[in-house]
């Protein structure tokens, strides 16, 4: 039986195989066909014999040498073919062939082989009346050169009954030769190398550029810059083949299982069941924003996803004054209401630790939801986007931008700055300027004098959070997906971890060089500062030698020194000092959270040869983050859950690169496990609950719909929670029993919103992923958001979930409480042994 396969072609081959074959070129440029005898199928010995096979020269071999060919596979025989059209300069395709038999039995008993410009094009495919796309340009000539091979039973051997050397077109000049299809193809060595460099982030054009200087031309590449981003595009289909959204939660459920403190939370509508917002953090950024969340950048920037869905960011400053990642999220819009919910979920994550002050771009949707979430809060807006708005709105004045950055950044009184300002716009005459009004009236979120009171740190600017967007944009390439996006976050995330690690490095490894003239408390700064921090204390120290004693009181044991600086005689600031503690009216420690020139100064005054307790911040220190973790007695703002938490994370990273190691020993297994057993035994008093993971239901965003403010509905705040553990049947009853209740809780909800005002909106749900953490007490009857999943831990409740990595031995679904056995069960079967 006769079967007809014009379709197949030689791309279909898996490149491995047809590595294969460009490898088994001789140096010589000959290639080697086996052969059953040392002659021919006529006893023609024209082609010479080397150890049993027969050794083909490309470029001398003729036609009447290779019709007495013979080959012991029909994969040699298209192999033969293949290298032939290959150096004389046309692609190649598989065609018609014969078969007997199935099953194991089947045998090829005829195989043909033909120029890719074989045949023609099927007349129905060009007369179609239905075609979205343009006609790709026409290949096919009728061209008759072919290579016919018939199977020989007495021989068991595959011998050439036809060949056809004559072409009806021109054939390809050796230059173009590597762009045919057919010799296309990117090995598996350099899938490995491209695949490594994309991880690193570097855009395909610039792989691209390197595979061909690797390679020595474009010719000896392979494959074209296309051929490389086709690669790309289908790993990454593969990934998300079921759906942008299920490749992203699964993503941080295999996080989940090497970070236990992993967060993650989103918003489902619940008109079409698209995701609509997600919320994540993982455990190392957790752990930061408990030692360094007292100052909290939150800032909105546009990421180049393909749903255009902005990138919120919240980043801090650690003790090296380096920019950390307490959390992000992809929101669907920029509504008040919106931010509130990913203000929520952050709280939630960080166990309600609210920060004592934080930074903004000023968006007036964010600031109204930082005021209902954050109350307590110091709200600063972000100075560059000030000064951008003052180039942007205001044109007269020569010197404005210039006055009004000071005016911002200078440690004025009130008095001081109110006067200042009043000469300012006089002098630059924009007296009744409409943008230098309304910024006048919000003067207490960005000018220092009003707000010198509250610590911010070293922040002034969400330039961290802009800062962070740029290094993404490097990962992420143009309308990428949610996965993807996800993964070159995390990419970024340990760049900046890793410039925290070689701080600490160079912190603890490398002493200062005391150059000031009062090496004792420089030394002393040295010794518990980081080296950034140390800088600026070093010079706060220096700027001493330029201050003069103007007067010095002492009233009841508390002494009062009025300095002045040199050469400036309206320069002055007090500093009152009672024995043991100083406190200037610079603000700068309140503010900065370092001592200041002036308190140096009447350091040096008194004697005092150390920086006094009362005035090192813990959070500028060396051992900021263990001393954190060591706190026994918790305070009024961090409750006991936020210091277990935090030393959870730390044990799980220990814990993590010991099991690594370990697991690559010999011998010692039984040992280990004995060892952790006690330790368990000594520290531990329960068993935890093993977590769980379902495939989401929940469906991708659509592209590239993000709405401003003003076009998004707000989300209604009636929202019911679904696990990725629950079917969709039982979320479907879900829905149905939240429908029900509608009419009850409306009631309810008119005393909140106006329910006319959220008409026609799509309704948010939010549903948590499968990852650990831990409950908080939040305001139900306001947000009804439950926790996203206990966490590992004895203090936490538990839930009873399918084991989401199950232990070796143990089937989905078995209890918890079986591991301790099981795990004993290993123990004792390896000393037997």
């Amino acid at each position: 039986m006769e079967t007809y396969d014009e379709s197949v072609d030689a791309d279909s081959i898996h490149s491995s195989e047809r590595d294969s074959w460009d490898n088994e070129l001789d140096d010589d440029g000959s290639y080697s066909v086996s052969s059953a005898d040392k002659s021919s199928t006529d006893g023609n010995n024209d082609v010479d014999e080397v150890g049993g096979d027969f050794k083909v020269r490309f470029d001398t071999i003729i036609a009447e040498e290779i019709r007495c060919m013979e080959f012991a596979t029909v994969s040699e025989a298209y192999d033969f073919y293949y290298r032939y059209g290959k150096y004389n300069g046309f692609a190649v395709r598989k065609s018609d062939s014969r078969v007997t038999g199935s099953g194991d039995n089947k045998v090829i008993k005829m195989k043909q082989f033909v120029c890719n410009k074989h045949g023609v094009r099927e007349k129905r495919h060009l007369v179609r009346t239905d075609r979205k796309l343009e006609h790709r340009r026409l290949t096919r000539t009728k061209c008759g050169a072919r290579l016919r091979v018939n199977y020989k039973a007495e021989k068991d051997r595959y011998v050439v009954t036809a060949f056809e050397e004559t072409h009806n077109h021109e054939l390809t000049p050796a230059r173009f030769v590597h762009l045919h299809p057919v010799y296309r193809k990117i090995s598996e060595t350099d899938k490995a190398q491209v695949d490594g460099l994309q991880k690193r982030g570097i855009r395909t054009c610039h792989i691209m550029g390197y595979m061909v200087a690797q390679k020595g031309g474009y010719a000896g590449v392979g494959f074209t810059k296309k051929d490389l981003y086709n690669y790309f595009d289908k790993k990454m289909r593969a990934v998300i083949k079921d759906g942008d959204v299920a490749a992203s939660l699964n993503y941080l459920n295999m996080k989940s299982s090497t970070d236990p403190m992993l967060y993650a939370e989103y918003a489902v509508d619940n008109i079409n069941g698209r995701m609509n917002t997600l919320f994540w953090a993982d455990g190392i950024s957790r752990t930061d924003y408990f030692c360094f969340g007292d100052v909290l950048a939150f800032d909105t920037t546009y990421s180049k996803n393909k749903y255009n869905y902005p990138l919120v960011i919240f980043s801090g400053c650690n003790h090296h004054s380096q920019t950390v990642i307490f959390g992000a999220a992809l929101v669907s819009n920029e509504t008040t209401e919106t931010y509130k919910w990913v203000l929520r979920c952050f709280l939630e994550c960080m166990e309600g630790k609210q920060p004592k002050a934080v930074v903004t771009d000023g968006d007036g949707a964010m600031r109204e939801a930082i005021k209902q979430i954050f109350p307590d809060a110091n709200h600063r807006l972000c100075a560059w986007h000030l000064n951008k708005n003052a180039g942007e709105n205001v044109k007269n004045g020569n010197n404005f931008l210039d006055d009004f950055s000071k005016a911002m950044y200078s440690n004025f009184t009130i008095d001081e700055f109110e006067e200042y300002w009043s000469h300012m716009i006089k002098e630059n005459g924009v007296q009744g300027h409409p943008w230098v009004v309304k910024t006048y009236e919000n003067r207490s979120l960005w000018a220092t004098a009003y707000l010198r009171d509250n610590f911010f740190g070293r922040i002034r600017t969400t330039s961290q959070c802009e800062a962070v967007n740029a290094i993404i944009k490097s990962y992420v390439r143009k309308k990428g997906c949610m996965f993807e996006f996800m993964n070159n976050f995390d990419q970024a995330l340990r760049d900046y971890r890793n410039n925290e690690l070689v701080a600490d490095f160079k912190s603890s490894s490398t002493d200062p060089v005391l150059s000031t003239q009062l090496p004792v408390i420089e030394s002393h700064a040295g010794k518990i500062y980081t080296a950034a921090v140390f800088k600026e204390v070093r010079h706060e120290i220096l700027k001493g030698g330029e201050l003069i004693v103007r007067d010095k009181s002492e009233v009841g044991g508390t002494k009062i020194y009025i300095l002045t600086r040199f050469c400036k005689d309206d320069y002055e600031r007090s500093v009152v000092y009672d024995g043991s503690t100083f406190k200037c009216s610079c603000k700068r420690f309140e503010s900065r959270g370092i001592p200041c020139s002036h308190i140096f100064y009447v350091m040096k005054e008194e004697h005092v040869d150390r920086i006094p307790d009362n005035l090192v911040l813990s959070r500028w220190t060396k051992d900021a983050k263990i001393q954190y973790l060591n706190i026994s007695n918790c305070n009024d703002n961090v409750d006991s859950n936020t210091i277990v938490e935090a030393r959870f994370g730390s044990y799980c990273t220990v814990l993590t690169d010991f099991c690594r190691e370990a697991s690559k020993k010999d011998g010692v297994y039984a040992q280990i496990m004995e060892d952790l057993m006690q330790l368990k035994i000594k520290y531990c008093s329960n068993d935890d609950a093993a977590v769980g993971t379902q495939k989401s239901a929940v469906g991708d965003p659509v592209m590239g719909t993000q709405q401003t403010s003003e076009q998004a509905p707000e989300p209604n705040v009636d929202m019911y929670s679904v696990s990725i553990s629950d079917s969709v049947s039982q979320i479907a009853e879900k829905k149905k029993r939240k429908a029900s209740c509608n009419g009850q809780k409306s009631v309810q909800n008119k005393s909140l919103y106006d329910p006319t005002r959220y008409r026609g909106a799509n309704v948010m749900t939010t549903t948590q992923v499968e990852v650990p953490t831990t409950s908080i007490s939040m305001n139900q009857q306001m947000f009804p958001m439950q926790s996203m999943m206990p966490m590992v831990h004895p203090m936490m409740q538990q839930m009873h979930m399918q084991p989401m990595y199950p232990m070796y031995g143990m089937q989905p679904g078995m209890q918890s409480g079986m591991q301790t056995g099981l795990l004993q069960q290993v123990i004792r079967s390896s000393k037997n042994n």
